[in-house]
């Protein structure tokens, strides 16, 4: 059975999600923007990873290609 025949069958009723991160207070606000900067963040890192390891690979290949 599915959770959706199962609620039928009990005649449960299931309530809509709130939304966690409402934005009517300064606190709640300053909240989303603290982990939209630790997104950003994140991502800047990942292409700093990205670009440091593509310059590793390609040091990688001229030592390489020089001890042939």
């Amino acid at each position: 059975m599915t959770e959706v025949e199962l609620n039928a069958l009990f005649n449960i009723s299931a309530e809509k999600v709130k939304n966690v991160y409402a934005t009517n207070t300064i606190k709640s606000q300053e909240e989303i923007r603290r982990i939209v900067r630790i997104f950003n963040i994140a991502k800047e890192q990942r292409q700093t990873n990205k670009k440091i390891s593509a310059r590793g690979l390609a040091a990688f290949r001229e030592i390489l290609v020089s001890n042939n």
